[in-house]
């Protein structure tokens, strides 16, 4: 494919908010065309071993301009060739924390990795960590997992599959993948010999019922229950091999498990929850960490695994992990520095100002400004926004510069549309019309006369929902008033981000602030505007079904071909464009803060060898770091 180039000489400084994240989707659909393999985006379509990726393409994480971060964390290159998966963008170091290589290198990793010292040197201690919001559990099968709650949750659950570096899926609790036929169907075989916490013996049979509890689910049987067949959407093959069995051709459906889908629970232990829903805060995992004790909304205290089943490929350091919520970003920003806490994963504008002034202070971060979106959301389904006229006025009633300049402070750049710049997948035709107050009057005006029982004083009255709490939370209230109050009557909540999601999916507002897409590939993304994922519960959040989107996204799912998904994603953003159901207004910008005692953050790799994608929304994996 053509390199396509973007100027970089736009980018302003970072950041954002939460994450409205709560599970990869599942198969796909279209016609029998036999998918190829993508750069960055899928693995092999017959039956993969784990260590030997399926592509021969040059990597996203390869085209990275590899010179030193200027001012602000943004890179100086005039000109760089667009990347297919979002890959952590900066880091900024102390003096001394490193190599000139790992300095420039646009990762965390640090050569000392490898070479500082024997592993006895580097074993024991406790790593403090502060994530931005709890969950309601830590149940794959039961709860909804937020972008915060992964981090828990990597270290207790091994998933079936998932992303390296370069946004390639690989295999983890699975051995490999074949894709049967056109991709309708495909089979999983585990790995033999892994166990879990409780010391049994993880087979098909545990797949067959963590998936079968999934579907069962009210909330998490919307993302991905509409893609697979109704009668028998999990067959067991044999101890160790199961087969899913989907409605459409997929041809990457292993990325689907790279999430809360394919975190695997033992089949008596998920008996057990069902009757006993306290169980949700205690699970059983596969993972290198184990719960020692938790306290919903205060501390979860991970102990090592001293049977892990992969101690053999990957090195465990860590005794413990305690980890957690703090809803302020700043005040976790601010513990950090002090020698509260070693590590801290954070996204509103005052944290990481914070972070990256305290670089002298022996704290140095991992930044990805390129893997999610802040935006509004906007309810086709309310009586208000079912309007397109009150949701084009809201559009350009919107100041999205003055949002920038306040909120964000300068440290986020302006978003148009779903992905960054810098991604093959971004429709450089696309530009939102925000900042235009003088369009919105008439459209209101208009709406009124027709549904005068909407309005107030000539203005609409709505609902929006916030995520809080925090003074970013306040701030931005204060903001939407002062600039939607000429034209909107607001009722405003701020709301914890749990809470927030069960009223988004449940459609209890007009508008809501979001934080979406960006996944390591867009597939995932497709979930979020599928017209299957509108119902009672709605991960369509916006609730509005478009038939040429849905075939579209059907479409890109099943084929391989990375110019013709390209083109497939440039004409969804102008659909959503036109539709008026999102007002996006910047792109995020996930930033993990760590002490200088913190090593190995992005050196992570799984039993293949593979080292794993960092940073993914601010999920990262704490498994195989060590304090120095």
């Amino acid at each position: 494919m053509a390199a396509r180039r973007v100027n970089r000489n736009r980018r302003w400084r970072l950041a954002a908010a939460l994450v409205v994240s709560l599970i990869a989707s599942a198969c796909g659909g279209g016609d029998d065309e036999q998918p190829s393999p993508a750069a960055g985006t899928s693995a092999p379509a017959v039956e993969s071993a784990a260590a030997e990726p399926a592509d021969s393409t040059p990597a996203p994480g390869e085209t990275a301009a590899t010179t030193e971060p200027a001012e602000g964390g943004a890179q100086t290159e005039e000109d760089q060739e667009l990347l297919v998966a979002p890959v952590d963008t900066t880091t900024t170091t102390p003096p001394d924390a490193g190599t000139e290589e790992a300095a420039a290198s646009g990762t965390e990793e640090d050569v000392s990795t490898t070479e500082a010292g024997e592993p006895d040197t580097r074993r024991g201690g406790t790593l403090r960590v502060a994530v931005l919001a709890e969950g309601d559990g830590l149940n794959p099968a039961a709860n909804n997992f937020s972008g915060p709650v992964y981090v828990t949750a990597f270290s207790l659950f091994d998933p079936l599959t998932y992303y390296d570096t370069q946004g390639n899926w690989v295999p983890f609790l699975a051995e490999s993948w074949t894709k049967i036929g056109d991709g309708t169907q495909w089979q999983m075989r585990l790995r033999e010999g892994i166990r879990f916490h409780d010391g049994t013996e993880l087979d098909a049979d545990d797949v067959v019922a963590t998936f079968n509890a999934q579907l069962a689910d009210p909330a998490l049987s919307v993302a991905f229950k509409p893609g697979f067949d109704a009668d028998e959407p999990i067959v067991k093959i044999d101890e160790y091999t199961v087969q899913y069995k989907g409605v459409r051709p997929a041809g990457r459906l292993p990325i689907a498990f790279t999430s809360q889908l394919g975190m695997i629970m033992p089949s008596e232990w998920l008996e057990q929850a069902a009757s006993d829903p306290t169980l949700n805060q205690m699970p059983v995992g596969t993972g290198p960490f184990m719960i020692e004790s938790r306290i919903l909304d205060e501390r979860t205290v991970l102990v090592r695994n001293p049977d892990y089943w992969a101690a053999d490929m990957i090195d465990i350091f860590l005794d413990r992990i305690e980890i957690e919520p703090i809803t302020d970003n700043t005040v976790a920003a601010q513990r950090l520095i002090a020698g509260e806490l070693d590590l801290v994963v954070v996204s509103g504008a005052d944290a990481i100002l914070t972070l990256r002034e305290a670089a002298d202070q022996g704290v140095r971060t991992v930044e990805n400004q390129r893997s999610e979106e802040t935006l509004m959301i906007l309810n086709s389904a309310s009586q208000v926004f079912s309007d397109i006229r009150a949701r084009k006025a809201l559009t350009f009633a919107t100041d999205q510069d003055l949002y920038l300049e306040l909120i964000r402070q300068g440290t986020s750049q302006a978003a148009h549309t779903m992905f960054h710049p810098d991604l093959v997948w971004r429709n450089p035709d696309v530009v939102q019309e925000t900042n235009m107050p003088e369009r919105a009057g008439p459209l209101v005006a208009a709406h009124c006369a027709d549904f005068g029982a909407h309005c107030t004083d000539g203005r609409i009255d709505m609902r929006v929902g916030i995520p809080g709490p925090s003074v970013e939370a306040d701030r931005t209230v204060d903001l939407l008033v002062a600039t939607w109050g000429e034209f909107f009557n607001l009722e405003t909540k701020v709301a914890h981000v749990n809470e927030l999601i069960v009223d988004i999916v449940l459609g209890n507002f007009d508008a809501a602030l979001a934080f979406t897409f960006g996944a390591v590939d867009p597939d995932n993304d497709a979930i979020f505007m599928e017209c299957g994922s509108i119902g009672f519960i709605a991960l369509n959040f916006a609730r509005y079904c478009d038939p040429e989107r849905d075939e579209l996204l059907y479409e890109q799912r099943r084929i391989g071909d990375l110019d013709r998904r390209v083109e497939i994603w440039h004409r969804i953003q102008e659909l959503n464009r036109d539709s008026y159901t999102y007002i996006f207004l910047a792109h995020d910008n996930w930033t993990i803060g760590v002490r200088d005692n913190v090593q190995n953050l992005c050196g992570q790799i799984g039993p293949t060898g593979d080292q794993l994608f960092c940073n993914n929304q601010g999920r990262i994996w704490l498994n195989q770091l060590w304090l120095s």
